[in-house]
């Protein structure tokens, strides 16, 4: 047996082609396929977001109502740069180059993502992404900054 042959790289190698499919039914809005590669309880974080209502979603069906939100988008192009397996053999970081257009502006959208996939049972429990939340307010035609979160 190979150091490839193992259990744990069969298992890595399953996870990443997860994430790598994720990432092709995201930018196809097929919000169906991505739910199918999570579990029922997945949870979605992304801190920064200037949408307080995605910012955190537990669970498959609250997730596909936040996912409304894509349909702003008239191009949803999520491009993998980096898929790297963490010491937690369930745990990987992904970056990720964004190419969208803002429907209601018109303008593009580009942004650099960095998000923390955990699996469980070999489907994606949770994820948390970050971005810079100033590239999207401008792409959404703000004209100000949001008041700062109470610490």
């Amino acid at each position: 047996m190979t150091p490839t042959d193992t259990p744990l790289a069969e298992d890595r190698a399953r996870m990443r082609s997860i994430i790598e499919s994720f990432y092709e039914y995201t930018s196809a809005k097929d919000m169906d396929s991505v739910l199918e590669l999570c579990t029922d309880d997945v949870r979605m974080r992304i801190p920064f977001d200037p949408v307080v209502s995605v910012r955190e979603v537990t669970g498959k069906e609250n997730l596909r109502a936040a996912s409304q939100a894509m349909e702003g988008y008239d191009s949803y192009r999520q491009i993998v740069t980096s898929i790297e397996p963490l010491l937690d053999p369930n745990s990987w970081l992904v970056t990720v180059k964004g190419d969208l257009f803002v429907r209601s502006t018109g303008l593009p959208y580009r942004n650099d993502y960095l998000t923390l996939f955990r699996f469980r049972d070999g489907k994606i429990a949770e994820w948390t992404t970050y971005h810079d939340p100033i590239r999207q307010l401008i792409a959404f035609g703000a004209t100000e900054l949001p008041t700062p979160a109470d610490t």
